[in-house]
């Protein structure tokens, strides 16, 4: 049942969208919507799950929740920093310390493949995978060369 609600939020978000969007402007909402805050905390990824309470509280939620079910749970208060951060529940995976790298490794990847159409996806990754090698070793060309073609396709 919620999953159906979700997916009519998403339909009335699309077609409320003014139809006289600049392709720059698309990749800039695009880019904003995949910045949503991410910490990295002794080699585990959290994002931001809900924000309550009084004083206002940011509950973080482990990345790896859907992929590997993990429940892990942090808070910190909502003006505080990265140090603040107190893990409620344990992980049941182990730390990945080169997260952060392959973050920034495929937000590059998607930057450069949207603003240069006519280059091929195989260059664009060899090229960014000298740049971020440990990246691009976890996160080979063959397991990111879908969400790379798809990218390229959305923004036709």
């Amino acid at each position: 049942m919620r999953s159906s609600m979700s997916r009519w939020k998403k339909q009335a978000r699309l077609t409320d969208a003014p139809t006289d969007i600049k392709a720059e402007d698309l990749v800039q909402a695009i880019k904003r919507k995949q910045d949503m805050p991410r910490y990295i905390v002794d080699g585990f990824v959290f994002h931001v799950n809900i924000t309550k309470g009084n004083p206002p509280m940011i509950y973080l939620r482990c990345m790896e929740y859907k992929r590997l079910g993990c429940h892990a749970r942090a808070a910190m208060p909502a003006t505080g920093t990265i140090q603040d951060i107190k893990v409620l529940k344990p992980h049941n995976h182990p730390p990945d310390y080169a997260a952060e790298e392959k973050i920034v490794f495929v937000r590059e990847l998607k930057t450069v493949a949207l603003k240069n159409p006519n280059v091929p996806i195989r260059t664009i990754y060899t090229t960014l995978s000298e740049v971020y090698p440990n990246a691009a070793r976890e996160l080979p060309f063959e397991r990111i060369r879908y969400k790379m073609t798809r990218w390229k396709r959305s923004q036709d």
